[in-house]
């Protein structure tokens, strides 16, 4: 009898840790183990011209990347809502958006949810005081419009471009707010 309890229990355990991974990757001490990624999706590699893109924010107006890049940096900052790191990150990304905004530094943070968690994603947004333009990545049948080009395999996900449009770092997972301001510096200049 235990026996034919248990196998229903590890399946449901396994369901569990698949349908919501972030429950696995945090740690108590709040560090992150490896964040798992989809297998065979490839990120767009540094010193590739940042793919060009076309979504909505919040306020539900248009956003094109070509309107900032060739012009000034931009900060690509991957995320989900369901996301324990991405949530964790997002205080130090908006730190880096009250640091540099004077600067020219765009930062923009790309949602995979969609437009049906749009409330609760403005809740949040204004709970955590976030400065930082929020656009809403768009799935076209079994592709995401933006997420897709630059090979996005797990969130958090980050690309630093520079002014002529160029990928000049990029990272999945946890990022130290020390490392991405000497990756930020480098493109200010």
């Amino acid at each position: 009898m235990k026996r034919s309890l248990a196998v229903p229990a590890a399946l449901s355990l396994l369901l569990v840790l698949i349908a919501f991974p972030a429950i696995a990757q945090e740690s108590k001490s709040g560090s992150y183990t490896k964040i798992p990624t989809v297998k065979g999706i490839e990120m767009l590699p540094r010193g590739t011209t940042a793919p060009e893109f076309v979504v909505r924010d919040l306020s539900d107006k248009e956003f094109r990347l070509k309107d900032c890049c060739g012009k000034d940096p931009v900060l690509l900052f991957f995320w989900s809502f369901f996301c324990g790191p991405c949530r964790e990150e997002m205080p130090m990304i908006n730190q880096m958006a009250r640091l540099y905004q004077g600067r020219g530094l765009h930062v923009i943070g790309v949602n995979l949810d969609g437009k049906e968690m749009k409330k609760a994603i403005e809740k949040f947004v204004a709970n955590e005081k976030i400065q930082f333009r929020i656009v809403f990545d768009e799935l076209a049948g079994d592709s995401f419009t933006v997420a897709d080009p630059y090979g996005v395999a797990g969130t958090p996900a980050l690309f630093l471009v520079d002014r002529k449009g160029v990928i000049s770092f990029n990272v999945v997972g946890a990022v130290t707010a020390d490392k991405l301001k000497k990756e930020i510096e480098k493109v200010i200049r």
